[in-house]
């Protein structure tokens, strides 16, 4: 009993740490879908509806709730002026969204499917033709707000428990901050003896002490420290692992223009992977950032050292998406029925959920890349999502692989629309006909 007391008194700290943050990690379970619902993250099913069709909102909550759906957003938009199309390119008047909290990856798909089998049971006539994320989608004000304070104290929390549970030296935070408190005093009285002796001496002390390294002054005592070397050798430190960081690892990028509307706005900020080290396969649908054809890279000394550090880099360059891969039959059509451009690979339209508008095309003329054409081995042929205003590949042509710098992966800025930059692909039930449900993948982007 007495081992128990005392094993007790000398650990209480990090028992009760434990019990804390197991009492968290119960509640964050217990109300994951209420957390989703304040940030807003989950997706949206957007159903076409028949002409006329009223929708039973009620209805469609029970059902949710008998799914274990607790939160969702249910709204119906009846004789829309916009132009929207389903996967069959017919135009569409009623839309029905359903939003609901929930993740989205696979292990929800048969929930998803649940959904839509009742949708197409309530409403014949009915077709999934797409699904959004929900974030920005029903966006709340407070939910940016919300989500940063999580990030910053789940941040904090994370670096409490190292601290704790890997520091030897319970009292680190005290000691680190005599540490720092004793070097910065030594460099301050070192800066002044500085100051004071080149005074005393003259210039040509300054000078010496600068540019040449002595192990000892006149009085054969050791000199002080030359804070001028140390500033030079921590400034050649930072720029050396900038450039092996940006090198081999990944580097920022900030977006001028609004090309890949509505995917990146202008002045997000994003993390751009490199694809040699490791090397990563390139697919369709990827977002490269590259030096464009017609940029004229310089290989002096500066130009590289620029490039690889991102110091006064005046190098172009570009972000658009892969459409069009090595040996692919590319080409741009226009669709006589419903007066849209659209792409064909293989002959085969292609389906690009993630494009600002179907109708908004630079439309195509001579002097342009429509196709039809086979891409050429180790290029590729990039577009831009915002097919109205994006200098790509249709004016340029093909982009030979060694001018890519890397995928754009993460967008960090914005906090509002922190998230990664990837598309997702489901199959799931588009309609019903007689008993059967007929599938069809759907990519899921971010917008």
């Amino acid at each position: 009993m007495n081992k128990i007391k005392n094993f007790l008194n000398k650990n209480y700290k990090s028992l009760l740490f434990c019990l804390i943050f197991i009492i968290i990690c119960f509640i964050y379970n217990q109300n994951f879908q209420s957390l989703n619902f304040i940030l807003k993250r989950g997706v949206i099913l957007e159903y076409s509806l028949a002409k006329n069709t009223v929708v039973d909102s009620e209805k469609i909550k029970d059902k949710l709730v008998k799914e274990g759906l607790k939160y969702s957003y249910i709204k119906d938009f009846k004789d829309i002026n916009s132009k929207i199309y389903d996967s069959d390119d017919k135009l569409i008047v009623n839309v029905l969204d359903v939003a609901l909290p929930i993740k989205p990856d696979k292990n929800n798909i048969d929930t998803i499917n649940n959904i839509s089998d009742y949708i197409y049971e309530m409403y014949p006539q009915s077709k999934l033709i797409d699904l959004k994320a929900l974030n920005d989608n029903y966006h709340k004000p407070f939910s940016t707000f919300v989500r940063f304070l999580g990030l910053f104290f789940v941040s904090a929390f994370i670096w409490a428990i190292l601290l704790y549970l890997f520091c030897s030296e319970k009292d680190f935070f005290k000691k680190a901050k005599e540490s720092s408190k004793k070097y910065l005093n030594e460099k301050k009285e070192n800066l002044i003896n500085f100051i004071k002796k080149t005074k005393e001496k003259g210039f040509g002390y300054f000078l010496k002490k600068i540019f040449f390294e002595d192990t000892k002054d006149e009085n054969g005592e050791e000199k002080e420290p030359n804070v001028t070397k140390e500033i030079i050798s921590t400034i050649v430190f930072v720029v050396v692992c900038v450039i092996l960081i940006r090198y081999f690892i990944g580097e920022l990028r900030w977006i001028p223009s609004g090309s890949m509307r509505p995917t990146i706005l202008e002045h997000d900020r994003v993390f751009v992977e490199k694809l040699d080290f490791p090397k990563k396969e390139i697919k369709r649908g990827d977002i490269l950032v590259f030096y464009p054809p017609e940029a004229q890279l310089k290989n002096d000394p500066w130009s590289i050292f620029t490039r690889l550090s991102g110091i006064m880099c005046k190098d172009i360059a570009f972000i658009k998406r892969v459409i069009g891969m090595p040996n692919d039959k590319f080409e741009v059509k226009y669709d006589e029925n419903n007066a849209q451009y659209r792409v064909y690979i293989n002959d085969v339209a292609l389906d690009e959920p993630y494009i600002i508008s179907r109708k908004d095309w630079t439309p195509c003329a001579q002097n342009m890349y429509c196709g039809p054409f086979i891409i050429p081995q180790d290029h590729y042929f990039m577009m831009g999502d915002n097919r109205g205003n994006s200098q790509d590949s249709r004016f340029w042509g093909f982009l030979a692989k060694e001018r890519i710098i890397g995928r754009a992966n993460f967008m960090f800025w914005p906090i509002s629309r922190i998230n990664f930059l990837k598309d997702k692909y489901f199959e799931l039930h588009k309609e019903k006909i007689g008993n059967e449900y007929k599938k069809q993948i759907f990519i899921l982007n971010r917008y």
